[in-house]
């Protein structure tokens, strides 16, 4: 009896030493699978856009995005209209934050004389209560400033306030992200791009 206690004992040793290297073995596996995940995030992270798509793709992405600098100094100027509805202005609010990478980054702040940075959410609030103010987007340009998602654009805005006009240099981020889209029965990875922080 004792020696088939011993035995018994000694493959429940045996078992659990094997279910303790398998383990040992699979975690090993699971850290070097992400740190290859990692690897490769990284090299993909610096391949430049310029590399990634051919060059009139590259400048239709380009041109989008000087579109939605447009649109968003638009949504701007809309939010500063008194006469605007409580229910327009909500839809313009969200426009303006789907413009955005990130719903609530660095912008400056174009109520202010001193065009310091605010964040977004703190710009429209006080878009809201500023008296009237037109905006102009000109002097588009783009900069060699490029990873494998975004690029810097530089331009210069035009603000009319009071009667007043003042011009503002600006340097903002624009993203390129594939997302699935659905359409219908069928979906499809469509790139779009998004506006990144304003210095």
């Amino acid at each position: 009896m004792t020696e088939f206690s011993l035995l018994e004992l000694n493959r429940n040793k045996m078992r659990t030493i094997y279910l303790f290297i398998a383990t040992l073995m699979f975690g090993h596996t699971v850290l070097a699978q992400s740190a290859n995940d990692k690897k490769t995030a990284e090299v993909v992270s610096q391949v430049r856009l310029s590399q990634k798509y051919a060059v009139k793709m590259l400048e239709d992405y380009r041109e989008n995005g000087k579109s939605k600098v447009e649109d968003l100094f638009a949504y701007f100027q809309m939010l500063t209209d008194a006469s605007l509805t409580d229910d327009l202005k909500k839809e313009v609010v969200k426009n303006i934050k789907n413009s955005f990478q990130n719903q609530n980054p660095e912008v400056i702040d174009f109520t202010s004389e001193t065009n310091d940075t605010i964040k977004l959410d703190s710009l429209i609030d006080k878009l809201l209560f500023s008296e009237p103010i037109v905006f102009k987007v000109s002097d588009a340009e783009q900069n060699n400033s490029e990873t494998g998602l975004s690029w810097k654009t530089n331009y210069t805005i035009t603000r009319v306030k009071s009667g007043v006009s003042q011009n503002i240099k600006v340097s903002q981020l624009v993203y390129l992200f594939e997302q699935n889209k659905v359409f219908g029965t069928s979906s499809k990875n469509v790139t779009v791009s998004f506006l990144g922080k304003m210095e």
